[in-house]
Formats: structure tokens, sequence, C-alpha cells
């Protein structure tokens, strides 16, 4: 909502301060500020009113209020001044008269108009409004109409309560006796709205209508055939309070959204219908040269509600982080009205329908650490007694694995641990075919590979659990003698696996497992290959140390997770980096088609060429026709006092060459 400078400060007596230093108290203490903009004389601060807020901020009396707690300065209601006049005698001369003369505005249902308020207004004279009035529409963007239009907007920016004026000779009745009440729309009812649209009602829609149509969609949006203009002598002057939840429904079902429909979505508090009536009232009279009627229609006149919250000092210090005695809060919490008793540790808050968003001791919190200023706030080390959790190495890596396989497309399980065949059985079984602890856990991922192949033609899953013998590894061991250990197992499912595709299948089997690896920061595995008689049996073992970590297949693996996890190593070296450039050569040699990659690199390695400080692989291909591979490497040479030359690099490659020659079936290509 934007808010005029030289319009908050007619609630002032003292000057304010400068709109950016407003702008930066609001802004560090209760709202976003949207923008600060000079228009003129005067300064226009757009601020974003939450709907928590709605309630009592979305107008100028609310802002005012909160500058006023802001600022220390005293805030200037429009009441006073109101009933003053209302009580002066040059009123008390006005002809007096009663609302029951002219019309009749039934017995609304409250469950969806909770309070309606109406009066009369007779002898007015449409006309275009004064300066003052004219100027403050101007300042936040609205067109000024006419006197009484104008008016009615004006009451709503500053109650915050949105109201209405009818036309009063354009309303039926019968029997000569003019009828208004608020109803729902009928089925595909029409009406006219003041810029000419027209809209199709339902049901659901709360309509103003008199004895014959609906004359506005009540709470969204003023009709056509109720309107003020030039020649409207008597007005009905509305202010109501209606179902929330009902316009919401309204406005999105016409997607129609209106300042005062934003109001209501937000539930306008009671309350508020007197104030804006009261106010209505005083300008009818002063601006519009009329006399309102002496009685007000009032279907809840006694609508403010209270209550009270009880909160304790040390709640309120513990939760804010700061130190304040119970007065300071009281005094705080009185800036912006709520009224306080006093006590040395409790403190007890009475709030009113003004502020529905303050029900709990939290909310009372929030409200004296604003006003407090959390800049005021200051910072203090955490809690001694407060001790972080020991670092659980297992659980960090299981995350990194999960977290790896599934953006590499597989698919997590979670089996279960009782099965029909195991070591570890139990000594009372509920069921023959689940007696036994699982021993590993392949067999079940096989299961579900076998049962997803209708659902697609790869399926790939992993499971890192618990598996269950009763002899031999390490982990946990209870006083039974069973031991358990973590298990890490994968499978990437074929229907069939062709002898053309187990080379490939296993080389992406072992690419997923090297990138676990270089996750976790794996080192000292060892890789043993195997002599594997089907795709079921493991084609490799992989070592630590010695130690067996678990097998690999073609399409499968099964790693005892815990032994992984001791192999981590996440020891971090750092070396200068050279000054001067690297020399990057390439070499490629027919092998034998059972020769390692391995094994070649490590002849390679142990060649006697100087300054290589990489090694890597860039291409192998197979030669079946001819029973050979090729296998190539990149080697990069780097020196760190000198730049190395040709001649020298070469000489270097030379004695690669030859080591590789000497190699039975070796060609070097």
């Amino acid at each position: 909502m934007k808010f005029s400078h030289n319009w908050l400060q007619d609630f002032f007596e003292d000057a304010l301060p400068d709109p950016k230093t407003c702008a930066d108290l609001l802004g560090t203490h209760s709202f976003e500020i949207e923008e600060v903009e000079d228009i003129g004389t005067d300064t226009i601060i757009d601020i974003d009113v939450l709907p928590n807020r709605s309630s009592d901020c979305l107008s100028y009396q609310g802002m005012a209020r909160e500058l006023s707690a802001l600022t220390g300065l005293a805030y200037r209601p429009f009441k006073e001044p109101i009933e003053e006049y209302l009580q002066s005698e040059d009123r008390n001369e006005k002809e007096e008269f009663s609302y029951t003369e002219y019309i009749d505005f039934g017995e609304p249902d409250r469950s969806y108009v909770p309070r309606m308020t109406k009066r009369i207004a007779k002898g007015i004279t449409v006309k275009p409004s004064a300066n003052w009035l004219a100027e403050r529409l101007v300042s936040i963007g609205q067109k000024p109409i006419n006197n009484v239009v104008d008016i009615t907007n004006y009451v709503m920016w500053v109650t915050g309560q949105p109201v209405h004026a009818f036309d009063y000779d354009k309303l039926s009745g019968e029997d000569g006796t003019k009828k208004m009440s608020v109803r729902l729309a009928k089925e595909e009812e029409t009406l006219v709205d003041l810029t000419g649209l027209e809209h199709v009602l339902d049901s659901t829609m709360l309509v103003i209508a008199d004895s014959k149509q609906a004359l506005d969609v009540a709470g969204v949006k003023g009709g056509a055939d109720s309107g003020v203009s030039e020649t409207t002598r008597t007005i009905v002057l509305s202010a109501c309070n209606y179902d929330y939840q009902s316009i919401r429904n309204t406005t999105k079902t016409l997607k129609l959204h209106t300042d005062a429909s934003k109001r209501y979505e937000n539930q306008v508090p009671l309350f508020k219908a007197s104030d804006a009536q009261a106010l209505l009232a005083y300008l009818i009279e002063t601006e519009c040269g009329g006399t309102v009627s002496q009685d007000l229609f009032d279907t809840n006149p006694d609508c403010l509600e209270r209550w009270q919250i009880q909160l304790s000092r040390s709640y309120v210090n513990s939760l804010l982080g700061v130190d304040l005695d119970t007065a300071r809060m009281a005094e705080l919490l009185a800036s912006i009205g709520l009224a306080c008793t006093i006590g040395q540790e409790i403190l007890t808050v009475t709030v009113d329908s003004s502020r529905p968003d303050l029900k709990i001791p939290a909310d009372i919190a929030e409200e004296i650490g604003r006003l407090y200023g959390y800049v005021n706030i200051e910072p203090r080390p955490i809690s001694e007694g407060a001790v972080l959790p020991a670092k659980n190495t297992l659980v960090q890596a299981r995350n990194k694995t999960t977290d790896l396989l599934r953006a590499l497309g597989m698919s997590q399980t979670n089996s279960r641990s009782l099965v029909s065949d195991g070591v570890v059985k139990l000594a009372n079984s509920l069921n023959s075919n689940a007696d036994s602890l699982r021993i590993a856990l392949q067999p079940l991922l096989r299961e579900k590979i076998e049962k997803n192949f209708v659902h697609t033609e790869s399926p790939a899953f992993f499971e890192i659990g618990k598996v269950f013998t009763g002899q031999g590894g390490q982990s946990h061991t209870n006083s039974s003698g069973v031991q358990e250990h973590w298990s890490f197992a994968g499978m990437i499912g074929k229907r069939k696996i062709k002898e053309k595709q187990k080379n490939d299948l296993f080389l992406q089997t072992k690419g997923i497992l090297e990138s676990v690896f270089g996750v976790l920061q794996v080192r000292g595995i060892e890789w043993k290959e195997t002599s594997a008689i089907d795709s079921e049996s493991a084609v490799a073992i992989l070592e630590i140390d010695g130690d067996i970590l678990g097998s690999v297949g073609i399409n499968w693996w099964e790693l005892n997770f815990e032994e992984l996890v001791t192999a981590i190593d996440t020891t971090v070296s750092y070396k200068t980096p050279s000054r001067y450039p690297k020399m990057d050569r390439d070499v490629s040699v027919f092998v034998p088609l059972e020769a390692r990659v391995r094994d070649v690199r490590e002849i390679i390695e142990s060649a006697g060429a100087e300054k290589c400080i990489e090694t890597s692989l860039f291409d192998v291909y197979e030669d079946q026709e001819h029973g050979r591979k090729s296998i190539g490497f990149r080697l990069i040479f780097q020196c760190y006092d000198t730049t190395l030359s040709d001649e020298w690099t070469n000489e270097q490659m030379q004695k690669i060459y030859a080591a590789l020659s000497k190699q039975e079936g070796y060609e070097i290509r």
C-alpha cells in the first residue's frame, strides 16, 4: 500500500521525521519497504503490508499508530474532532431525523454479514471535491470523481474499513417503503458495475439488494443502478463486515479484485464499522452540505472482543536473547496500545480485536522484539552446554553413496531382513519362509530385478543394509555370537547377457564402483581377477590391504560397507604448482587381448622416464580379428625448476618405447 508522508502528518501535532527516516524505522521494525518516491512536495512510501497485519495497518490510522510507537510522537486520532463536531451547537441546529422514516434494512444473517451499519444522509450536493481531499487521493494514485465518492474512498484509506454510498432515490420498495438487504445472489443473476462491466453471479455470492434487484457485489464492487450522480440528494451510507471466505471466493470466481475486497479477504475487525461511520458522517456533512440521521442502524454494536495473554519475563528474554524487565516490556507494548498488568516475573497483556494476529505468548514476544529493535539485540555465543554430535562416518558415507547412485539413475531398495535360508535362525519363527536373517543382499536384489522386467528393460537397483552371519567377519558381535555388518550391493538388470555385451557391462559396473570410491575418497583398493564360470559368478575380488572387501560380477557387486568406510582417507596434500609449461605426449601400443590396462600403465611408469607427473588412459580398442587390442595413454611431463625441451622429452619417450617393446606380444603403434 502506498502511504503519503504529508497525509501521515495529518495524524500528528509535531513534525514527523523526514520520509527516509520514517521508511527506515518501519523497515527495521515492522514491514518491508518496496519503494520511497518523491512526487512534487510529497514523498510516497510503498509498504508491503502482509495479511497478518492488514487488519490494523492496511490503513493510514494503523500506519500512523506504528509511526507513533517507533518515533515517540503523540498520535492524533480523528475521533475527538468528530465527536466535538457532532456535539457542537451548529450540528445540533440541524434537523433531527431517523433512518426508519426512510428505509427498512431487515435483519441480515450474521453467518455471512457479522455486522451491518447503515444511516441516511439527505440534502447533499454532489460536486467536485475540495482541494485537500482531491490532493490526498491523487497522492496515492487515486482519481477524484466527486465529493461523495471521494469521501467514501478517503474513509476506507484512513480507517481500513470499506464504505459505500447508495443513491436513495434509485432504490425500489413496496407500499412507499424502501427496502435494502444483504442476500445471496440468485443463480445466473446479472449485475452491471460502476465501470459498465456486466457480471454473471451465482448463489454463493453476496449482494446488496433492494426489493427488486441486486445493487452491488457485496464487499467487492458497487453497481451502476444505485451509483451516486450529480442529481443525487439523499444517500444511504453503508459500512458492513462480510464473511471473508465468501468475499475471497467471489473475487476469485469473478476475477475481480478491488481495494475493498483486499481488505475484506483479510478480515476487517468488526469494530471498525463504527469508526468509519462516524468519519463518514462528519465528512458528508462538512463537505457535501447534507444532514445525517441521528440514529445508526447497527446489527452488532457490542462487537469489540478482548482477550488476555500471559507470558513470563524469562520466556521473552530467552526467546529474544535480551535482558528486559517486565516494566520495559510493558512500556514497549503500551506504545502500540496494548494494556499490561505488570508482575515481577509475569506479564499479562490485554489484546482486542484490532490485533487478531496476537493469540499466543510467542506473538507478544515478537512484538516486544520488533519494537525493541532487532538491530539492538547483541549477538551472543552458543551456550556452553551445547555439544555438537560426534561425526558418524558410516552415516555420512551411506548418504553420499545414496546421493551419487540416485544421480546415476539407480533406484534404492529396502529389502526384508527375514528370509527362508540363512545361518542365523529365529528361535520362534512365525513363518517358515521367513525364519532366518539374511546373509547377503544380492539374492534379494535379483528377485526385485526379475519382478521389474515387466516395467523396464534395464532396472538398476542398489541397497545398503545389514546382513547377519554366525561366524567370521568383523563388526558388531553380541553375546549370542550373531555377527552383523552393513553390506553394499547393486545390480544392473539385463534379461539375457550376450557374450559380446559382457565386457562393456562389466566396465559400466566397474565405473559405478570407481565413482563411489572417488566420492568417498577410499584409498588402496585392489581389483583381482577371478575365473568366472557364468554371468552370476564373480569376475573380480576387491581387497584392501590383503583383506577381502567383496565380490564384483559382470553386472553386480556386494561389498562389506563397513570395511569400505575404514579405507576412507580424507588427507589432502598441497603442492605449489610449477611455473613452467607442461609437455604432452601420447603412446599407443598393441597388446594381447588378455593384457590389463593396469599392467601396461605399470610398465610405462616403471620405465625410468623422469618428470612424468601424470599417466592417463584415453583409448581402448579391441581388434578381434588379430587377437589383440590397442591401449592409448597420454603422458604429461613437467619440471619445477626449468622449461623442458622437445629433445629431452623425446629421450624419455624412447625409454618408455623400449620398455614396452620388450614385452611379448606388445607392438608400438
